[in-house]
């Protein structure tokens, strides 16, 4: 009876990925001669990286723009980037002015957002979250709430939005910051500094959702980020607008299927 329950609950997509994964994983483990030995300290860091509040991150870092070029198989528009872990639903809604504190650089950051044949797409829902000074983003501690450094906008009539922020800050991914995720960048050989980038999201009924970053030519670290998820059409000069500095993104959205 207990094998029957079990069987009626079988989800077969969900069967076959983590049947093909396991299957995926037994081959590189054989290519490689893995040991038993080494399996464990594998087992041990993902139970450590847990336990630090870090597997968000070391996920994201590792597969999400995997799943991203994924995507791009079915969509035109603008290329969809990794979200991270730090994005938080419930961000205030703003229509100039995103709340920050410290000792910022203002930043503009500006969009058009179109549908694939260049039609202005108004009223899409907008979330941008971004870095502050120190390297961190809000909501994830009492003294640091989440309404800076993160915002809601909403485009009009012109597929527009205007909103007046603080240039991100670039942060660490390295032991000392991040425990085990950084010691895992470490032993990969690669450096250990996010470059600074924008996050985005775009919501709005008939397209399909994009969640995205945009990345600051010539930024620190832009040649070598260890997520591995920059992209030249991702990528912007800054231009400069009343003596601020003006981040001019470029959305391009699909129809949704």
């Amino acid at each position: 009876m207990g094998t029957q329950a079990a069987t009626n609950k079988t989800i077969p997509r969900v069967k076959a990925i983590v049947e093909d994964l396991v299957d995926a994983i037994s081959e590189v483990f054989n290519e490689h001669d893995v040991t038993f030995e080494e399996y464990r300290a594998g087992f041990f860091h993902v139970i450590k990286t847990g336990q630090a509040g870090e597997l968000g991150l070391l996920m994201d870092m590792l597969l999400c723009q995997r799943v991203c070029d994924i995507e791009m198989k079915h969509r035109r528009g603008t290329r969809s980037n990794v979200e991270g872990p730090y994005f938080l639903p419930d961000a205030p809604f703003v229509t100039d002015k995103a709340k920050v504190r410290g000792d910022v650089e203002p930043l503009i950051i500006q969009a058009t957002v179109v549908d694939l044949n260049g039609n202005a797409v108004p009223e899409v829902d907008v979330d941008l979250w971004w870095a502050d000074p120190t390297g961190f983003y809000s909501g994830y501690s009492d003294d640091f709430p989440k309404e800076y450094f993160r915002c809601k906008a909403k485009t009009d009539a012109n597929g527009c939005y205007s909103i007046l922020g603080s240039m991100p800050r670039e942060y660490a991914i390295t032991a000392e910051a991040h425990g085990p995720t950084g010691s895992l960048v470490d032993m990969l050989g690669r450096q250990g500094m996010r470059t600074m980038h924008m996050h985005q999201k775009y919501n709005k009924d008939g397209y399909l959702p994009l969640t995205t970053q945009a990345y600051f030519r010539d930024a620190k670290f832009i040649d070598d980020d260890p997520v591995t998820a920059v992209f030249d059409d991702l990528t912007y000069d800054l231009k400069e607008k009343d003596g601020v500095p003006l981040l001019d993104i470029d959305i391009v959205l699909d129809p949704a299927v």
